[in-house]
Order: C-alpha cells, then sequence, then structure tokens
C-alpha cells in the first residue's frame, strides 16, 4: 500500500520505480537459477551457484549501506536549513464558519528546491545502482555459461582418487577485494586490464575475472587456481609485483584477501578441451 501510495504521486514515482525494477531483476535471477542450475546440477554446478549468490547477497548489502547514507546525509542537511516556525498562522474562511489552520513545526517541512533535488538526486542513484547491479547479474549468468559451455570445466564424476591411485587435484579459488582512490582510479583500472591478461594465459589458473561494484570505486578479482603452491609461484611472478606496485599507490585502504578450496572428494580438474 505504501508503495502504491508513493507511485501514485507524480514525481515520487522516480525513485521508487527503480526499487521495484530491481527486485523484480533479481527474484527472476534467481528463480532462474534455482530451476536451471541448482536443481538439477552437480555438486560443482551447487558449490558455485551458493558462492556467486553470497557474492550478490553482500554486493546488495553494499548497495543498502549507501542507501543508509544517503538518508543520514539527507536528514542531516534537513535539520541544518530548518527554519523559524511562522508566527502568523493561516486562515481558511468558510461559509458557515472559519477553522484555524494549526501551526507545524519547522523540522516537518522542506522546501520544494530541497524536495526536488533529493528526487532528483536519488533518481540518478538508483539508475546508477540498478545499472552496476544489471551488469553484474550478466557477469554471473556468462560465468556460469561458460562453466557450461566448457571454455573451462570440471570432472562432475564423483571419486576420491584418480585411476592411478594418487590424489586428486584441488580447485584454489582466490578472491581479492579492494577499494580504489578517486585520484588513481584511471591508472588502477590500465593495470588490472593487463594484469587480467598476463593472469588469463597461465596455464595453472583456470580462469580469472574482475568485478567492478556499484560505487564505481571497489572491485573484486576472482582467480581460480590448481593449488596454493602455485598462488605462491604465481605472487613471485612480474607482472603480480607490477600490479602490487600499482595497488599500492591506488589503494585507499588495505586490500582483503580470501581463498576457498574446493574439496578433492568430489571435484577433480579436467582441461582436455580448453
Amino acid at each position: 500500500m505504501l508503495l502504491q501510495h508513493l507511485l501514485d504521486r507524480g514525481k515520487r514515482e522516480t525513485p521508487v520505480t527503480p526499487s521495484t525494477t530491481l527486485c523484480g531483476a533479481f527474484l527472476s535471477a534467481a528463480q532462474q537459477l534455482e530451476n536451471q542450475v541448482y536443481e538439477k546440477g552437480t555438486n560443482v554446478e551447487q558449490f558455485v551457484t551458493r558462492f556467486l549468490l553470497k557474492e550478490s547477497a553482500n554486493q546488495i548489502q553494499s548497495l543498502l549501506n549507501s542507501v543508509e547514507s544517503a538518508v543520514d546525509a539527507i536528514d542531516e542537511q534537513h535539520s541544518q536549513s530548518r527554519v523559524p516556525p511562522a508566527k502568523v498562522s493561516p486562515r481558511i474562511s468558510g461559509r458557515q464558519n472559519e477553522h484555524r489552520v494549526p501551526d507545524y513545526p519547522s523540522n516537518n517541512k522542506i522546501s520544494p528546491k530541497e524536495v526536488l533535488k533529493t528526487l532528483n538526486n536519488a533518481s540518478g542513484t538508483g539508475e546508477a545502482d540498478k545499472e552496476g547491479l544489471d551488469d553484474q547479474i550478466s557477469r554471473l549468468a556468462k560465468l556460469i555459461g561458460r562453466l557450461e559451455d566448457k571454455t573451462f570445466w570440471f570432472d562432475l564424476h564423483q571419486r576420491l582418487t584418480d585411476a592411478d591411485g594418487t590424489a586428486s587435484e584441488s580447485l584454489l579459488l582466490i578472491r581479492q577485494e579492494m577499494v580504489v582512490s578517486q585520484k588513481k582510479l584511471a591508472e588502477f583500472c590500465e593495470a588490472l586490464k593487463q594484469y587480467l591478461r598476463n593472469v588469463s594465459i597461465q596455464k595453472e589458473c583456470f580462469h580469472v575475472t574482475a568485478v567492478r561494484l556499484p560505487d564505481g570505486l571497489s572491485f573484486v578479482i576472482y582467480e581460480f587456481w590448481t593449488g596454493h603452491e602455485e598462488w605462491k609461484q604465481h605472487l613471485q611472478s612480474a607482472p603480480t609485483k607490477t600490479f602490487q606496485h600499482v595497488k599500492v599507490d591506488a589503494l585507499g585502504q588495505p586490500e582483503a584477501v580470501s581463498s576457498v578450496a574446493v574439496p578433492a572428494a568430489w571435484c577433480s580438474v579436467n582441461r582436455d578441451s580448453e
């Protein structure tokens, strides 16, 4: 009812409509993943689906934090723009009697210019966030598509050991999240592109991709490696050291690095199709 109330009031539709569209897009994407990938998928496909959905949840939380910050900023701006209460109360003349219009505190009033500015800002932010999330949903869909098309793929048969009795290979997923300063954004983006090109051609790396979050300054890099030793060797390579130097100057805060090992009990790697 509240949503319909806002939609019926002209310009208030602008900041509300993107939220409605965004919720619908995520519900549709989640339903498609559940029907086409998760329920009928193998253990590996279900693992990838759960991981990507958790990442989407983290990014939605980031958007929520941005919205809350915007609300706080609007409240603060409104509190600074308070005006003294009106001394004269307007009166409305009736045919039979007159009713005095009560005075309302100034903190319940906001100027038309502030309303228009707030709506315009909310509209721009909503459209930008929607486009950013649409891009990320497309990236997730492409990643799942590449899994299905065997650009890189897993042997989906569960087994504890290989045919010769040796331990199966494990797959290591590395996640790096970083926030870049505005002044160094262009330089960082160029270095990131070069880094992705260099890593993608290494035979020990199955896949590498980067996602830019809706705030425009946060990036997440995902790398799939054959194991910890290969990852450690990669850290000593020239492309990695060059990228590290750029990050030292460009990052506004320390990066967050985490890793996830796919259990060898139900996943072994097959690269014959590459």
